[in-house]
């Protein structure tokens, strides 16, 4: 694992679509598994056995974590980074009604991903990412899952922020006003007109697109530990 600081090159252009096949969730807590399904798709790689063995094999039950996602893609032979403020589980999200049902086996499952990530070939880096080493890791036709606060997310093509409660599925303040941890597929930017281009897996669009300024809310919102994963082309 590496705590360190990277050099964020020069952007060389201003726009940038990545095409990607949608992936619609079939559940309200599988968003990661879903973008793991297009990131396979986009690069022309079988993802079948994704909700059955694979599932089965990270045995996390319906609490799927970016360390998870990170350990599915190199199962694949997909090269990743793994950018985190936090090396495994943060204790203060024991009270926090999204992580609270789970918690203590989610700890230690997942402190114990992070203990031996290294030794799996997974790279593991503490450190918060500015926005401009997203935009120029996608500017490579790579790909990045990022973890962000559903409360938080907007489609401005959409006209919707949040859209719905993931757990009831409908626009609500009683839920709407805590945090819900949800994954998405970054494909592109506009850089004039500070936009970020994402697949949304709850929704079947081509394309969904929001702010910066609203998806930084979004993915360093507390419960996310700006958790970025990096996709490379080069498998």
């Amino acid at each position: 694992m590496n705590d360190k600081t990277v050099y964020v090159a020069e952007p060389t252009s201003n726009k940038k679509e990545i095409h990607v096949p949608s992936f619609v969730q079939k559940h309200s807590w599988d968003c990661g598994l879903a973008c793991v399904c297009m990131v396979l798709r986009h690069l022309g790689i079988d993802d079948s056995k994704i909700y059955k063995e694979d599932h089965t094999e990270l045995g996390c039950g319906d609490s799927v974590w970016t360390i998870d996602l990170a350990f599915l893609l190199q199962k694949y032979g997909i090269k990743n980074r793994l950018t985190t403020t936090t090396l495994g589980v943060d204790k203060g999200y024991g009270t926090s009604s999204f992580y609270k049902a789970s918690f203590t086996k989610d700890e230690n499952r997942v402190n114990t991903l992070f203990q031996v990530a290294e030794s799996k070939g997974i790279v593991v880096e503490k450190r918060s990412v500015p926005v401009d080493e997203i935009l120029n890791h996608l500017e490579g036709d790579n790909l990045v899952i990022a973890l962000v606060d559903w409360s938080y997310l907007e489609c401005i093509w959409c006209d919707k922020l949040g859209i719905s409660c993931l757990t009831c599925l409908k626009r609500c303040t009683k839920c709407c006003d805590r945090y819900q941890g949800h994954y998405i597929v970054l494909c592109g930017f506009d850089r004039k007109k500070n936009r970020i281009f994402y697949k949304n897996p709850s929704y079947n669009k081509d394309m969904c697109c929001s702010r910066i300024s609203e998806f930084n809310l979004a993915r360093k919102s507390y419960g996310t530990d700006e958790d970025t994963l990096f996709i490379y082309n080069d498998t």
